[in-house]
């Protein structure tokens, strides 16, 4: 349940109510800005990295992350999933600011979903595009490739990004059933905060400070609107983690 302040705002988004409870994007970062301003997180002093799918759908939500924190480094890859590994990560920290020795990121992981005007998942109109088309095409490539019982062992080096996320998604699931779209979309933003936690938590030195903030949840492409779920917002400052979804909203249920 997304609350930021105090309120719900609902969204009728998908069957069975899998995205009832959604916020507008720009009302998400608005947010992000209040919740991490006490911890020195400004626009001025931070960077935003984003990670999400290379999906042109997915760029009103890039452009609202800059008009709220300025231009973003991007960690996209198919699902977004973020491949960037070490070496990318320390290229965005050497872009952050410094502010008086101390680097801020503001990270957001939001892997993405359609819903087309009958309420199917994982379908969504494009323009100019006859028909309805998948989203996220590369989520719903590897799922099949799961139920067709891709081991994901071997990796194909002329498509390493969906090779990469059905490794991921196998390793996950193991030999298990299939889920259905929306619980694999849910394991890609899972398994993109791990890969970041990991990433973010080797970043800190005693000589170089690192603050980091990570949020993430899921783009819902609902008719000519996008909407986003919160699932999990935190910010680390000199090793310490802090729940800011606990913090914001006392009133969870």
């Amino acid at each position: 349940m997304l609350r930021l302040d105090g309120r719900v705002d609902v969204g009728v988004v998908g069957s069975g109510g899998v995205y009832a409870e959604t916020r507008e994007v720009s009302a998400l970062l608005d947010w992000t800005r209040e919740v991490l301003a006490p911890y020195g997180f400004t626009p001025d002093l931070s960077l935003p990295l984003v990670s999400v799918c290379r999906d042109e759908l997915m760029f009103a939500f890039i452009d609202t992350v800059t008009s709220h924190w300025g231009h973003c480094f991007d960690l996209s890859s198919l699902a977004g999933l973020p491949l960037l590994g070490r070496t990318g990560l320390a290229a965005a920290l050497g872009h952050a600011p410094d502010a008086g020795g101390r680097h801020r990121l503001v990270v957001l992981a939001f892997p993405h979903i359609g819903v087309d005007g009958d309420g199917r998942m994982g379908m969504v109109h494009r323009r100019g595009v006859p028909g309805v088309t998948t989203a996220c095409g590369a989520v719903h490539i590897a799922r099949q490739a799961l139920v067709y019982g891709v081991s994901g062992v071997v990796l194909d080096p002329h498509d390493v990004e969906e090779s990469l996320l059905v490794q991921r998604l196998r390793r996950v699931l193991g030999d298990g059933v299939v889920p259905d779209l929306p619980q694999v979309t849910e394991i890609v933003r899972r398994s993109a905060v791990e890969e970041m936690r990991l990433l973010l938590s080797g970043l800190a030195t005693p000589e170089l400070p690192v603050d980091f903030a990570l949020f993430s949840g899921i783009v819902v492409h609902a008719g000519e609107t996008d909407r986003v779920t919160l699932d999990s917002a935190d910010v680390t400052v000199d090793g310490r983690q802090i729940d800011l979804l606990a913090r914001a909203r006392p009133d969870s249920s």
